[in-house]
């Protein structure tokens, strides 16, 4: 049943892009001055962001209805390599991307429209959150390089 690796992918690649292009659409509107504009757009990525982790499960859930469908051995090391890749990605989503985009939220419905509030320009530049980011970009990378070459299989 191809079919099912062909939704895990899709769903994959579609988690990716929520996850990615919004978020990079959004750091280039925060080094605006503009509050009132950084305010709307943030609102707009809410409902987007949401849909992150639903769409990460459900292609978790296809590629394990794929692994079992098409015969393949759930143990094989490239799958390892993937399970431990996701265990990572899930766990820098819930610590670091989830709370960072929440407290920004917070703090732009505190900050003044004429001028970013010290907290909000201060999360809004958090060097942590730039170091997680290209970390997530090396994620997608790794998960690419292992689903294509299937390394140590």
């Amino acid at each position: 049943m191809r079919v099912f690796v062909f939704f895990h992918v899709a769903t994959m690649f579609t988690a990716v892009a929520f996850a990615l292009g919004p978020s990079y659409l959004l750091q280039r509107i925060a080094r605006m001055a503009d509050v009132p504009t950084i305010r709307h757009s943030f609102a707009i990525g809410v409902p987007l962001f949401k849909m992150i982790p639903v769409l990460y499960m459900a292609g978790a859930a296809l590629g394990i209805l794929a692994i079992f469908t098409n015969g393949l051995n759930p143990f094989a090391p490239f799958l390892l390599i993937a399970y431990a890749l996701f265990i990572i990605a899930t766990v820098v989503g819930i610590t670091q991307n989830g709370p960072w985009f929440e407290r920004v939220i917070k703090l732009l419905a505190e900050s003044p429209d004429d001028a970013k509030s010290p907290a909000l320009a201060a999360a809004l530049e958090d060097p942590r959150m730039k170091l997680v980011d290209w970390f997530d970009r090396f994620l997608i990378l790794a998960f690419v390089f292992d689903m294509i070459v299937k390394p140590f299989s």
